[in-house]
């Protein structure tokens, strides 16, 4: 193949026809080859890839921010009120007292998680902004982008894991733990929510024997 030949770059047989392959970056042939030998170096055998290799932080760099920890934790001391909330009174009450819906929501366990959930949103994303700074001081060169977090925190935490993870080979600790909390959460809401419903139905058969 001559350097005036417009092929697509790729791996080509040894234009000196020995064997192996050489890499033809589209205008010339390189130095990077691959002899059926093993090579002395496998830095010599291939490209980097997209032209530049996968970036590393040196050996035992921190992968943990304190940022990253509170995101973890946040949405879960938001619903901490929400237990404490007399949804099953409400409830029961509402079977006679046409207003008592309407006191449901003026109560104030259920502001209080309402504006701590706005507010853990807001601080969520205000974390995943300085756990990013955090990292780019650390040396990771490339970061999962904190505005992920407007998603979700989930979101930007498992992608933050997998981002550090690549770089240093450690760092996945947040997500699964993350992931771990929701799950706790999520079966603790329904055990939460059926002891509720159980309690309703069984006090309204109670009051009302012949329904």
């Amino acid at each position: 193949m001559s350097e005036s030949y417009a092929a697509p770059a790729g791996w080509y047989p040894e234009p000196s026809g020995a064997e192996g392959q050489r890499w033809w970056d589209g205008t010339r042939w390189t130095e990077y080859a691959t002899p059926l030998a093993a090579p002395t170096s496998s830095a010599q055998q291939y490209p980097p890839y997209d032209g530049m290799a996968r970036p590393r932080v040196p050996d035992g760099t921190a992968v943990d921010t304190v940022w990253i920890w509170l995101i973890v934790a946040l949405p879960v001391l938001a619903l901490i009120p929400l237990f404490f909330y007399d949804v099953e009174g409400y409830m029961l009450a509402s079977m006679t007292d046409p207003t008592a819906e309407q006191r449901m929501y003026r109560d104030p366990m259920y502001l209080t998680s309402s504006a701590l959930g706005w507010l853990t949103y807001g601080a969520t994303v205000f974390f995943a902004y300085l756990d990013v700074v955090a990292l780019r001081k650390r040396g990771y060169v490339r970061q999962f982008h904190w505005a992920w977090a407007f998603l979700s925190s989930l979101v930007y935490v498992i992608g933050r894991s997998v981002v550090v993870k690549r770089q240093a080979g450690r760092g996945s600790a947040p997500m699964w733990v993350a992931i771990g909390l929701d799950v706790v959460v999520f079966v603790a809401t329904l055990m939460w929510i059926g002891a509720i419903i159980a309690n309703v139905v069984t006090a309204s058969m109670l009051s009302y024997p012949g329904v």
